[in-house]
């Protein structure tokens, strides 16, 4: 948890933005030992940006649980929950997390996605799901930052992810942290491909990290990041929504290098966390 010490430091100015994997459900609230590993790194890695940049001013959270056909971004002043999962404990269905939300910043995010040239609206209805709430809950667990949910384009087009993420990299000025709410591998539905996290991460880093590539060759590579050696094993058919807040995030950070900051295997999955820290 960020210290009173870490919050009078003073941000860069852009802060940085990060990509995690959210977990299976609530299971990462409920102390399931699959998930320690993630969870602590959730708390490593905002416990190292809030030491370097001190608190951010409002949270984005781009999650791939909040699919619209159209650029979309909640404009609630106090989101309820979304328990948007079946079968868990019933404590599930009970977890609160009380941030409020910021409606005016929203609405400066759909005029700069208007601007943009990109059709989007704000949505004062939008609850908090669990790919906001769960790594919130840990990483800013006193809910006194105001958050921003932003969706995920039903397409599942990178590109289109890459320009939607373009359209608000100037936030970052404003010391917003934009957080990509997803997963770098989520086929969870066949049966184990040997190396096919692994292979996946592993080219998606190599691009991210590459000093040598420029920001516009890094954007043209990620936006064919489907063709990426070990992609159709890593995320499912058609179903590849999870890893679209990683294409947003390139895209707020302007193509701008990152740097891999979790390698955790989950069950028979690999999942990769990135810092963009420019």
């Amino acid at each position: 948890m960020p210290s009173a010490a870490a919050a009078a430091a003073t941000p860069s100015n852009k802060y940085p933005a990060l990509f995690l994997f959210h977990g299976a459900g609530p299971l990462p609230l409920l102390g399931d030992v699959e998930h320690i590993p993630m969870v602590t790194k959730w708390r490593e890695h905002i416990e190292d940006i809030v030491a370097r940049h001190g608190l951010p001013s409002a949270i984005a959270v781009v999650s791939a649980h909040y699919q619209t056909d159209e650029a979309e971004v909640g404009g609630g002043a106090r989101p309820e929950m979304l328990y948007d999962y079946r079968n868990f404990p019933p404590e599930s269905y009970e977890l609160q997390y009380p941030a409020p939300g910021a409606p005016e910043l929203g609405a400066r995010m759909v005029e700069s996605l208007q601007r943009a040239g990109l059709s989007a609206t704000l949505n004062p209805r939008r609850k908090y799901d669990h790919g906001v709430f769960v790594p919130l809950m840990v990483m800013f667990e006193a809910a006194a930052i105001p958050v921003v949910p932003v969706s995920v384009l039903r397409s599942n087009d990178p590109l289109e992810h890459i320009k939607f993420g373009q359209a608000l990299r100037r936030f970052r000025e404003e010391g917003v942290l934009f957080i990509g709410s997803g997963a770098s591998m989520h086929n969870f539905y066949s049966a184990p491909v040997h190396g096919a996290g692994t292979r996946f991460g592993d080219a998606v880093t190599a691009v991210l990290e590459d000093p040598s590539l420029s920001e516009a060759q890094r954007r043209a590579k990620m936006a064919d990041v489907k063709s990426f050696d070990g992609f159709s094993e890593a995320q499912p058919p058609s179903e590849d929504e999870h890893l679209m807040p990683l294409l947003t995030i390139v895209g707020v950070t302007d193509g701008t290098p990152a740097r891999e900051v979790a390698n955790i295997p989950f069950r028979h999955t690999n999942q990769r966390h990135y810092l963009f820290d420019d």
